[in-house]
């Protein structure tokens, strides 16, 4: 929908670059509140409070009146967002035994792809036939439904798939916090992967569908539909594939989560490059395909390497910590930056930049192998 709203509000790339900076700088700054209280309160009820802040949000960015009132409701959007992501990994780590988190984590996370792709493919199809006004209020609406759903479901015991025995617990202080979480190397490995991966990703993701209206002389529909239903096939297949090939492999692959996830990244250079590059549909669409596909085979190998390594009452606070570097030094800037760089030289160099620093973050995971090995065996 970023070419209605840039229309319509009269915007340049640089001020529809900073809605979804905004969103995320928001997002990345309540996360270590929202992890603190996640590893203190009763995580459900957060997630549904969070929920419900979010749908309200979503629904007055339909009504904003002015480019500034589109902007705060973003960034009030990340402060709920915050508010259940973040807890969302130390909910699942208490239902599931760590040998059967990958392929947890990996079908949890496969809404990602499939929100994102219903995202672009419904987005830009109410906003192209009716506004992109009644494009939030169709996604907002459903949120308040859900936040209620939330608010039936039991709340599980913290540590009741680790074992009798997960150690002493770590204080709630942030210098207590922080010391805990470094001592784990391969936490460090992990979230500076994400850091790279989140920035290439929060770009790619804003101005894709722009990229193909302009550079490739697309349709908004048949940019944004086309774009989202290869989004929702290899996302959904990404990362669902992560998770069964990791669960599979790690009694016999040295540091499978890191393994498959470093070389799906490292791999997708390639294909990046023919997505953008490429002269013709018939190659660049299913270029687009094989990235997509091999960009999420990390979601659920990271987030279970994650948990694998962090004690029950830190996960929450690593998990934020995590959210916020990767979002405060990833995508919080990666969309804005773009639009910066292309009101000056177009969308396709910055979009090749990002493809670049994704082979980076697979190589620091390959590097971190041996750590993540390390700090599993430690935690047992």
């Amino acid at each position: 929908m970023m070419p209605l709203i840039l229309s319509s509000l009269a915007l340049s790339d640089a001020e529809g670059g900073l809605l979804q900076s905004a969103f995320i700088l928001s997002y990345s700054l309540v996360s270590p509140l929202a992890g603190w209280m996640g590893d203190r309160w009763a995580r459900l009820r957060l997630a549904a409070a969070g929920v419900l802040v979010w749908s309200v949000a979503t629904v007055a960015s339909g009504l904003a009146p002015s480019y500034a009132a589109l902007l705060l409701a973003r960034t009030v959007i990340g402060v709920g967002e915050a508010s259940y992501a973040v807890v969302t990994p130390s909910l699942l780590s208490d239902l599931y035994p760590p040998e059967r988190r990958a392929r947890v984590f990996a079908i949890f996370y496969a809404a990602i792809p499939a929100g994102t792709a219903l995202g672009y493919a419904l987005g830009g199809t109410i906003g192209s036939a009716f506004g992109w006004r009644t494009a939030f209020f169709a996604a907002g609406i459903p949120g308040a439904v859900l936040a209620l759903t939330l608010l039936c479901l039991a709340e599980p015991e913290r540590g009741a798939s680790d074992g009798a025995d997960t150690g002493p617990a770590t204080p709630l202080g942030l210098g207590p916090s922080l010391r805990a979480l470094c001592a784990r190397r391969s936490y460090l490995f992990n979230t500076a992967a994400q850091v790279l991966y989140t920035f290439a990703m929060g770009g790619l993701a804003t101005w894709m569908p722009t990229y193909y209206v302009r550079e490739r002389e697309l349709t908004l529909g048949t940019a944004s539909t086309t774009f989202g239903l290869l989004l929702l096939i290899a996302g959904f297949a990404g990362t669902v594939l992560g998770g069964q090939l990791t669960d599979r492999l790690a009694s016999r692959l040295r540091g499978a989560q890191f393994a498959i996830s470093g070389w799906g990244l490292v791999l997708s250079l390639l294909f990046t490059a023919g997505a953008v590059l490429a002269p013709s549909p018939g190659i660049f669409w299913p270029c687009t395909f094989v990235t997509l596909l091999l960009l999420f085979l990390n979601i659920g190998p990271l987030n279970a390497a994650m948990a694998n390594v962090l004690p029950p009452d830190l996960r929450a606070r690593g998990f934020a910590l995590t959210t916020m570097a990767i979002h405060l030094l990833g995508d919080a800037a990666s969309p804005w930056l773009i639009g910066v760089v292309s009101d000056y030289v177009g969308l396709t160099a910055p979009i090749l930049a990002a493809g670049l620093l994704l082979g980076i973050a697979g190589v620091l995971l390959l590097m971190g192998r041996g750590a993540l090995e390390r700090d599993v065996a430690a935690s047992r």
